[in-house]
């Protein structure tokens, strides 16, 4: 069975959209979940928050100079949705793939230009993002800046 309209446009639940931003916006990606490997079944922490394995793939990416001359790389990152936690998952490079893991549900996947791969926390410009399947499941009617509040 052939799906039409817009559910033929919903993105595959394991396959996270990557998106260029600003005047970069024609730029796109892939960061593909998978589960993480265990001799155990299901690999998860200590905790019991399930691990996957996340490869992002960028296929054509500009120098990173065309952000700023002191820009050489490009970094993924992974965020929690509120960004309270930030994880370094390393270095990208067009046509490559770079891997880590993530424990965590709602995230997202963000690129940006760096001064070097080893830094915390990204201090670039954001150049792609994208956001994990279970952000699709967040409910914004209870949101403040959705039912007449504003941020403070």
């Amino acid at each position: 069975m052939l799906l039409a309209g817009p559910a033929a446009r919903r993105p595959d639940l394991y396959k996270i959209p990557l998106q260029g931003t600003g005047s970069y916006a024609s730029l796109s990606g892939t960061a593909s979940l998978a589960p993480a490997r265990s001799p155990f079944g299901l690999a998860t922490t200590p905790e019991g928050q399930f691990l996957f394995r996340l490869d992002v793939e960028i296929p054509i990416l500009p120098p990173p100079t065309a952000f700023g001359a002191s820009y050489s790389t490009y970094v993924a990152w992974i965020a929690s949705a509120t960004l309270d936690r930030i994880i370094r998952l390393g270095p990208v490079t067009a046509g490559g793939r770079t891997t880590g893991t993530v424990a965590m549900t709602k995230f997202l996947v963000v690129i940006t230009a760096e001064e070097n791969a080893a830094g915390a926390k990204w201090a670039g410009p954001i150049v792609m993002k994208g956001t994990s399947p279970a952000n699709y499941l967040t409910n914004f009617s209870g949101h403040t800046m959705f039912n007449g509040g504003v941020p403070q």
